[in-house]
């Protein structure tokens, strides 16, 4: 199989997404060969997954799989990748309206913006969901970067100009059988959703904020960070709408179908007439130095405290980044025994704060505002 046949299977459908699909829609896997493929029934069909990307025949498995699957759907093809793509992605369609010149087209040089600005804004919430901060500046983590590029950029749509942002979301594993609690609850997220959230999010606190009563205060702004609102979300936003051609930008969600997303922004529209609100907002955002809270989930890993210690030393073990990590903090007399009473009785626990990164991207609470236990109490959870 050749380089960049494999490059398109990985942007689009991949073999893990195929049997995530077929097992979402009643599929059973009945044999498997390794690592090399898998086969499945429904009730009046059976189908090859071809699981090895690197087989020099994978082309050829993966083309006979397709016209198996289209023919047990009852659609082309193109319908069946279609529907596994769909079923495991998130898709942000981002709608540009405009009175005077937008239709099937728009003008070339405020395409190139639209599309620069939402790559950017897309970028600051991947940036918001390692550490949410009021500016980024040029502190652009590499998981961030990585993210912003394997982003893709769907087909235009008729009628106003829509662009479909696609953003595939993996299926997480433990790496360790220990591990493996973290990753079987809906808790854990992967990064891919985190930075969709964020910036789901952050526009719809953008837009509220942009068309409230009265203009936004110090507070307000503040609060906002921790939505994924940023200096970089809303210059992007603001430069978009100061297009001579768009006049409102209008953007829908639709969550993968295999991680529902309750409770998630569906729609958010923001009109040229909110600029200045929100030119105002990314001046005061890029001049202070905010950082947002954030959440983790796991287990109770490790306790240290003196005899003569008010505080004691936790280490939580969470999924970080798609993977299982400690993360340490110090905690205060209350919180301690709060991360105690979860140890012992083998409950998750959940830890509210500033989470930072050192350079080797190890994270650490700074500062810890809530630690609370997770009901019920999970068996399957280790013993330390």
């Amino acid at each position: 199989m050749t380089d960049g046949y494999a490059a398109e299977v990985a942007g689009g459908a991949t073999p893990t997404d195929v049997t995530a699909w077929l097992r979402w829609r009643g599929w059973r896997q009945t044999g498997r060969l390794g690592d090399v493929a898998s086969r499945w029934k429904s009730d009046r069909h059976t189908v090859v997954v071809p699981l090895l990307v690197e087989a020099p025949d994978f082309g050829l498995r993966w083309a006979e799989m397709l016209r198996s699957l289209s023919a047990a759907a009852g659609t082309d093809e193109a319908g069946v990748v279609l529907a596994i793509t769909k079923s495991g992605s998130d898709i942000t369609e981002l709608r540009a309206v405009g009175a005077r010149s937008i239709d099937d087209s728009m003008p070339l040089h405020d395409a190139q913006t639209l599309i620069a600005e939402a790559h950017r804004a897309l970028l600051a919430s991947a940036n918001a969901a390692i550490q949410p901060r009021s500016y980024f500046g040029h502190s652009i983590p590499e998981r961030a970067r990585d993210y912003s590029r394997q982003v893709r950029m769907g087909q235009t749509r008729r009628g106003s100009y829509i662009i479909p942002i696609i953003s595939r979301i993996p299926i997480l594993a433990a790496e360790d059988a220990d591990d493996e609690p973290l990753f079987a609850g809906d808790f854990s997220l992967p990064f891919a959703r985190l930075a969709m959230l964020r910036f789901a999010q952050g526009l719809t606190t953008l837009g509220e904020m942009a068309y409230g009563e009265s203009v936004p205060g110090r507070r307000e702004m503040n609060e906002a960070v921790d939505a994924g609102v940023s200096y970089e979300l809303c210059d992007a936003v603001a430069k978009t709408l100061r297009t001579e051609s768009i006049d409102e930008l209008d953007v829908s969600f639709t969550w993968a179908e295999r991680l529902p997303a309750p409770g998630a922004p569906a729609r958010v529209g923001i009109e040229q007439e909110a600029v200045p609100v929100i030119q105002r907002m990314s001046e005061y955002l890029k001049g202070e130095r905010i950082v947002g809270t954030q959440t983790i989930v796991g287990y109770v890993k490790a306790l240290l405290r003196g005899e003569d210690d008010e505080n004691g030393k936790v280490t939580v073990r969470a999924v970080d980044n798609d993977k299982a990590r400690d993360i340490t903090m110090r905690l205060d007399p209350d919180s301690y025994d709060v991360a105690v009473h979860a140890n012992n009785e083998r409950k998750l626990v959940s830890v509210t704060g500033e989470l930072e990164r050192d350079p080797g991207g190890t994270p650490r609470f700074l500062s810890v505002a809530e630690v609370r236990l997770l009901e019920p109490p999970d068996p399957g959870l280790p013993i330390e």
